[in-house]
């Protein structure tokens, strides 16, 4: 009885033991347990990671790319909004007492360096821009703040769609210290129509007259296009209207036809309806109607009259005549037409002069003077690339071919019958030119001789006669083909200025002022219909008024020259289009281009594959060990389920 009392104390005391060991155990597994957990959240760094510096020696640098192609839309908005939401979180993420430099395109942004509490707000003030920088530019920029502050790292975001136009991988700086995280919004619904440019087809308008515009459109989407509503005003009232077709990824051009009945400055406006990129759905344009086409006869005292007959029976000409010898150069610009009318010495300074004038949009009719020595004539031809005189032909020939579908010819001559009365000439100058020079036979002789060419020089058309016009040469001067001749070289100058600049890249403009009308008062550039002017940079040169903007035009839209309330001229904006073409690198386009930089330390994260929070949670560069911490945690735990339930 007694021995088995005894053995009942001895699995008494055994239990208690067990059970001793098994409480230890438990705690044991729980306190280490608890020292994983918070070496976890202490975020343990190993090695390399355990030299990072504090979070307020690290450059914190996001850009955000606002510009216009920003304004598109993908599954979770606008682009625009996805950037910032995510540089939202990636400073709200960052430890307390980090520092950033926020960067957009604005060419003043990225200067200074902000904590944490400022960087939210600065974040809240950015806005869409014109702008754009491309990559390089921006991580140079990045790269000079952090030296400048002396920052010993550099971690650096971007966040773009990264159109192909804007990257500058070539230019990327060598860097094998900061670490660069790029975040490509990747477009899924490209979708983008706009208004490329416009022009005119006749280069002077006149009240009253058809003008002639053409428009390019521009599709940059995936799919076609049906009956995108396209609209023209001028001055506020609507000239034209069309719905237009277009197909995936091409350009078409549209005419439209209208008049303006009143002389002076008009305000156009090209118009469709695109969504949700819209910057490029308006194209503003300005022109002048002339009152009247300035001619300028530059003679040798001794030529007839047949050009004063001719430009003064139309009220539309004004013709100034004048010696060769009391030309005012400075006053070339003012001219739709310049004629070279028999001139017997040509100096180096008008060859130089009607040289630039061509390259500005203007005509010149040279005439050849009666003489054996064309030395003069030939400087001036061999300075435009026009070929030479080779010699006088005295045998007596006819105008047998008239290219009648040259613009020269084509509203004032519809055909000419056979045996028709055309031109006789006694003798004329025999041109030589090569091919590839450029001009052009309008009017040929029996004989193939050219007897009237033209040549395109710069922007402007130099058209080039045979013959004085002098009886002993032809007929030509008393002839009725001499009409359309004159008339058409007259209204092929360039008068229409240029009919719209680009916001942010025209910064020089000029106008034609004459240097008299400068008064005290400087001019000023006054944006229409708003309160906006500034007074540009501007100076006379050339008979002149050049002007340099620098950043004074900050919108597209219509600006006018003021001078005491007066406008002067009128100057059209537009924003560049190069932000409406649809072309972004895909992620592996990138990864491509990217490891062929000179940047060593560099991750690419997908965004559109992940939200917010994992996006943050994989840019953070602490180390990863305190997940090995986590799971040893977990590991304890689960030990001491397994002691609880199988421990008996």
């Amino acid at each position: 009885m007694f021995s088995n009392i005894e053995f009942l104390k001895n699995i008494t005391t055994q239990t208690r033991k067990q059970n001793q060991l098994k409480h230890l155990v438990v705690l044991l597994l729980r306190i280490f347990a608890i020292i994983f957990i918070v070496l976890a959240f202490a975020k343990p760094q190993w090695g390399e990671d355990s030299k990072e510096p504090p979070g307020n020696s690290i450059l914190k640098a996001i850009y955000i790319d606002n510009s216009f192609s920003m304004m598109a839309e993908g599954e979770n908005g606008r682009f625009f909004d996805q950037a910032l939401g995510q540089a939202r979180n990636i400073v709200e993420q960052s430890p307390r007492d980090a520092r950033f430099l926020l960067i957009n395109n604005e060419p003043a942004s990225g200067k200074r360096v902000l904590s944490k509490e400022a960087g939210l707000p600065e974040l809240d003030n950015f806005k869409r821009s014109f702008s754009k920088k491309d990559l390089a530019s921006v991580i140079r920029s990045a790269q000079k703040i952090a030296n400048e502050k002396d920052f010993p790292a550099l971690e650096m975001y971007l966040i773009s769609d990264f159109q192909k136009y804007a990257t500058g991988f070539e230019d990327f700086p060598e860097d094998t210290v900061g670490n660069y995280i790029f975040l490509p919004l990747e477009q899924t619904r490209m979708r983008n129509i706009y208004v490329d440019s416009c022009w005119f087809i006749d280069p002077v308008i006149l009240p009253g007259k058809r003008i002639r515009m053409k428009i390019r459109i521009r599709n940059s989407s995936s799919s076609d296009l049906e009956k995108i509503p396209l609209k023209v005003y001028i001055d506020e009232q609507q000239k034209a209207a069309a719905g237009i077709d277009i197909k995936a990824g091409s350009q078409e051009i549209f005419n439209v036809n209208f008049t303006v009945n009143q002389a002076g400055w008009h305000y156009g406006l090209v118009e469709i309806e695109d969504y949700p990129i819209t910057f490029d759905d308006n194209l503003y344009f300005s022109f002048q109607v002339s009152r009247h086409i300035n001619v300028l006869e530059i003679h040798n005292g001794v030529s007839g009259d047949q050009l004063s007959a001719f430009y003064g029976s139309d009220s539309v000409f004004h013709l100034k005549r004048v010696n060769y010898h009391k030309v005012d150069y400075n006053r070339f610009s003012n001219y739709n037409l310049i004629i070279l009318n028999s001139i017997p010495q040509i100096s180096s300074g008008l060859v130089s002069q009607v040289s630039s004038y061509l390259s500005q949009g203007g005509s010149v009719f040279f005439i050849p003077d009666d003489r054996d020595d064309f030395e003069d004539e030939n400087e001036l031809l061999r300075s435009l690339n026009a070929g030479r005189i080779a010699l006088l032909d005295t045998n007596q020939s006819r105008v047998v071919r008239i290219k009648l579908q040259h613009e020269l010819f084509r509203e004032a001559i519809t055909k000419i019958p056979e045996n028709a009365n055309l031109p006789v000439v006694h003798k004329h100058f025999r041109y030589r030119y090569n091919v590839a020079s450029g001009v052009e036979g309008l009017v040929s002789l029996l004989n193939g001789d050219d007897f009237l060419l033209k040549k395109t020089t710069g922007q402007g058309q130099l058209y080039m006669l045979s013959v004085p016009l002098m009886e002993v040469y032809s007929n030509l001067a008393s002839h009725p083909l001499f009409i359309p001749i004159m008339y058409g070289v007259a209204l092929s100058g360039n008068a229409t200025n240029k009919l719209f600049n680009t916001v942010g890249d025209d910064k020089l403009v000029d106008a034609d002022i004459p240097s008299a009308s400068m008064q005290e008062s400087p001019f000023s550039i006054a944006r229409l219909n708003g309160d906006y002017s500034f007074i540009p940079e501007q100076q006379f040169i050339n008979g002149k008024l050049e002007m340099n903007m620098h950043d004074g035009i900050v919108s597209d839209g219509f600006y006018n020259l003021m001078l005491n309330d007066s406008v002067w001229q009128v100057y059209a904006f537009n924003y560049n289009r190069d932000e409406s073409k649809m072309e972004f690198l895909s992620a592996s386009e990138l990864d491509e281009e990217l490891s062929n930089t000179s940047l060593k330390n560099y991750r690419l994260i997908n965004t559109s594959n992940s939200g917010f929070s994992e996006v943050i949670n994989a840019l953070q560069k602490e180390s990863e060990l305190w997940k090995l911490f986590i799971i040893f945690a977990l590991l304890m735990l689960l030990a001491e389920v397994l002691v609880l339930r199988f421990w008996k």
